[in-house]
């Protein structure tokens, strides 16, 4: 089992060169298809694949793909959400409650599906047009030609790559990409302005390693939870001296976000780290 570790440095994705584009898919928002707002900031620290979606094209049939990769990779911080687009040759004409009775009813679809979108530029949504311009996503233009192509976009909210319509949803290219190590963009959240812990773990490393910061004069206390906040270790307790290092062997670890807070009576800092099997 690998570790990923959030690092105070971006790293580069597994399948393209990183470049800091002015936009984030965090950033955006939109409705799904039963009209609940969703804010793709939820999505922090979750792989993600979008893909615009037609209920009546010779693709159509992805659907089945799509589904079954979602449920054998949920389960390690994976998500695909479906665009539904009339964009190319009015494949996909009905409202929104007729293509998620299709999709459910023909395919058994699980995943999140949105409102029906515009995918094509220059008409398109906010989202999509991050998804397709460099100058916003940072990495490469992507226009979409045709319906079901697809957009990944790592645990950070970061433009991956993309696959066109004829690139299977369960292409090795994908599938290996969901379960490599990546590093996330944000590394530390302080309720004060003192930082009580560094990471210094290598990227794949199987031991988390940290390093306190400077020595304290009263007891911190190093926990491990998983991200909805449920206590799996102590990792330390007592006064360390700067530049103590800490390590804990993480793999019998299930995949997973977890969080590693560090405490003292005046001050509290969270590390966020992925484990991929």
């Amino acid at each position: 089992m690998k570790i990923s570790v959030l690092l105070l440095t971006i790293a580069s994705t597994s399948l393209t060169a990183f470049s800091q584009g002015t936009t984030n898919f965090h950033d955006y928002f939109g409705r799904d298809i039963e009209g609940a707002n969703v804010n793709f900031s939820d999505y922090y620290g979750k792989k993600v694949m979008v893909v615009n979606t037609a209920s009546f094209c010779a693709f159509t049939p992805q659907f089945e793909d799509l589904q079954d990769l979602y449920e054998q990779y949920n389960e390690f911080d994976f998500e695909i959400i479906g665009f539904p687009c009339n964009d190319f040759d009015n494949q996909d004409p009905g409202a929104d409650s007729t293509i998620l009775e299709f999709c459910t009813s023909e395919y058994g679809v699980t995943f999140k599906m949105m409102s029906k979108a515009i995918a094509v530029l220059p008409d398109t949504t906010p989202v999509f047009r991050w998804l397709q311009e460099a100058e916003l996503n940072g990495v490469q233009d992507a226009p979409i030609s045709w319906n079901f192509h697809k957009f990944l976009i790592d645990e950070a909210g970061d433009w991956v790559a993309h696959y066109s319509s004829f690139d299977s949803p369960t292409s090795s290219s994908i599938t290996d990409w969901i379960m490599s190590p990546s590093a996330l963009s944000v590394t530390n959240q302080s309720e004060n302005s003192a930082q009580l812990l560094q990471s210094i773990s290598a990227l794949g490393s199987d031991v988390l390693e940290m390093k306190f910061l400077q020595q304290h004069s009263e007891r911190t206390d190093v926990r491990l939870f998983t991200i909805d906040g449920r206590e799996v270790d102590l990792l330390y307790s007592g006064v360390p001296t700067g530049g103590q290092t800490l390590r804990y062997d993480a793999s019998a670890l299930p995949a997973g976000i977890y969080l590693i807070q560090a405490n003292t009576r005046a001050l509290k800092h969270t590390l966020r780290y992925a484990v991929v099997k």
